[in-house]
C-alpha cells in the first residue's frame, strides 16, 4: 500500500492529528495538521525536498493528538494503521447508508 498526500491529508483531519513524517537518509521532514494545512516543521536544518518527495521516501512518522500520547510509527506501522482506520471508517458509512 502507498501513502499519497491527499490520503495523508484526510486521515490527519479524520483522526485529529498532527502527522510528521520523516526521510532520514536526507534528513527532510514535513508535517500535516489535523486540520489538512501542510507545513515545513522547524526541526534545525532539514533537506529542501518536496513534500511528495519526502512522504514518498520517509520511512517515520510522528502523530500527535490532543488525546492520545505521542506515537513514534516506521512505515509499515504507519501504512497499516491508515489501512486499519480507512477500512474502519468505510464500515461506519456503510451501515450509515441502510
Amino acid at each position: 500500500m502507498t501513502c499519497s498526500l491527499k490520503d495523508l491529508r484526510a486521515f490527519a483531519v479524520r483522526n485529529r492529528l498532527d502527522v510528521t513524517f520523516h526521510a532520514h537518509a536526507t534528513g527532510a521532514a514535513w508535517m500535516v495538521n489535523r486540520r489538512g494545512l501542510v507545513a515545513r516543521p522547524t526541526l534545525g536544518e532539514a533537506a529542501a525536498s518536496s513534500v511528495e518527495d519526502t512522504l514518498e521516501a520517509a520511512d517515520e512518522f510522528l502523530l500527535e493528538g490532543d488525546k492520545q500520547p505521542r506515537r513514534r510509527l516506521s512505515r509499515e506501522q504507519f501504512l497499516e494503521l491508515m489501512a486499519t482506520r480507512a477500512a474502519a471508517g468505510g464500515a461506519g458509512r456503510e451501515r450509515d447508508d441502510e
